[in-house]
């Protein structure tokens, strides 16, 4: 185990909590009997923590019974290095998708740059069945709005006049 692992365990403790405190800083208008956009993500978001911690604890062990046994890690192969390569520029890829999808939302709304990121992020795992490709960017994003748009009533950027239209038209 490297330390690195240790490193990004501790990061994700840490960017949960955050996360997690501001989620309790959410104010939301509520009718009588609804749960309240701030709902789901406290309780997403407090089980992230808790499992994140104890990840943490079970790496922070395997670490230190690792390095009590004086346990060396072997140099990768060829291949492993590659793929290691190809998993880094997948990852940046997803990376890159995931911030021109928030940067892009407002402009042209929910619908639009979801239906584009999912697809984007599928490329990026190398799918190539058309079928997935074809059918899943849709499902995900009529689910996704009729879980928060109907069924949390949480408002979804509906972007700009022309894209905003048409978002009005369909939820």
């Amino acid at each position: 185990m490297k330390r690195d692992e240790l490193v990004a365990n501790g990061v994700a403790v840490v960017f949960f909590g955050v996360m997690l405190l501001y989620t309790f800083k959410m104010h939301g208008v509520k009718r009588v009997g609804d749960m309240g956009g701030e709902f789901w993500p406290i309780i997403i978001l407090s089980l992230a923590v808790i499992l994140s911690i104890a990840l943490l604890i079970t790496s922070i062990r395997k670490y230190l019974r690792e390095k009590n046994q004086g346990i060396e890690v072997a140099p990768l192969s060829p291949e492993a290095v590659a793929s290691l390569k190809s998993g880094r520029k997948k990852y940046w890829f997803c990376v890159i998708c995931l911030l021109a999808y928030i940067v892009v939302m407002p402009w042209i709304g929910f619908i639009l740059s979801t239906f584009l990121f999912v697809y984007a992020f599928i490329l990026a795992l190398e799918e190539r069945r058309k079928l997935v490709l074809a059918v899943a960017p849709a499902l995900v994003t009529a689910l996704t709005v009729l879980v928060f748009a109907r069924f949390l009533n949480l408002p979804l950027p509906r972007g700009g006049e022309f894209f905003a239209a048409i978002s009005r038209f369909i939820y």
